[in-house]
C-alpha cells in the first residue's frame, strides 16, 4: 500500500466482553466479534464506512460503537440500533463533505458510563453528550468542557470521569462540573 493508504480492516480499538468475545473496531469493515471460533461482522445501517474508532460494554451488558461519521450504535445482544440516526442527531454534511457539525452526535470517538448508569459519548467536533436512558444532553466549552474535541473518557476509582480535549487538554467532571485539570 502507498503510505497513505489505509486497509480497510485496520483495528481502531479491541473490547473483550463480560462474555468473553473480543470485538474489533475497523477502519471501514465496521465491527467484528470474535467468539473464539468464529468472526461475525456487524457492517449495517451505516456501521461500515467511517472508522469505529470506540466500543463500550455498559452495565447492562449493551455494546457501544462510536463511528467516527455514522455516530453512536447500540447493540443489545440482538438488535443492533443507530442511536444517532434514531436521536435525529446525524451530521448528513460531514458524510458528504468533511464540514464538522455542533450540536451533532456523528463523530463519535470515545465512550464510557458513570456510577449512575449514564453513558457518555466524547465526539470530536461536538464536545460530549450524557444520556440517562431517556435524555440526551450536549456539554461543550460553554459548559466548561476543555475542548469540544473529546477523544477519552476515563472513569477513576472515585467515579469521577476525565475528558482527554485536544484543546486544554484535561477536565475533570465531578457529577456537577467541569474541572480543567492543571499540571504546576
Amino acid at each position: 500500500n502507498a503510505p497513505f493508504t489505509l486497509s480497510r480492516y485496520g483495528v481502531y480499538c479491541i473490547l473483550k466482553d463480560r462474555k468473553g468475545n473480543v470485538w474489533f473496531g475497523t477502519q471501514a469493515e465496521g465491527v467484528c466479534r470474535y467468539d473464539g471460533k468464529t468472526l461475525t461482522w456487524f457492517k449495517e445501517k451505516g456501521l461500515s464506512g467511517p472508522a469505529v474508532l470506540g466500543l463500550f460494554e455498559d452495565s447492562k451488558g449493551n455494546l457501544w460503537f462510536g463511528n467516527n461519521g455514522a455516530g453512536l450504535f447500540r447493540y443489545d445482544g440482538n438488535t443492533l440500533t443507530n442511536f444517532t440516526k434514531e436521536k435525529g442527531l446525524d451530521n448528513a454534511d460531514f458524510r458528504a463533505s468533511g464540514k464538522p457539525g455542533l450540536g451533532t452526535l456523528a463523530r463519535v470517538y470515545s465512550i464510557n458510563e458513570d456510577n449512575n448508569g449514564n453513558i457518555w459519548v466524547g465526539t470530536v467536533d461536538a464536545g460530549v453528550w450524557k444520556f440517562d436512558g431517556n435524555n440526551l444532553t450536549n456539554y461543550t466549552t460553554k459548559d466548561g468542557l476543555t475542548g469540544n474535541a473529546v477523544n477519552t473518557i476515563y472513569k477513576d476509582k472515585n467515579g469521577e470521569l476525565w475528558f482527554g480535549t485536544n484543546d486544554n487538554g484535561i477536565c475533570k467532571f465531578n457529577g456537577t462540573t467541569f474541572t480543567e485539570f492543571t499540571i504546576k
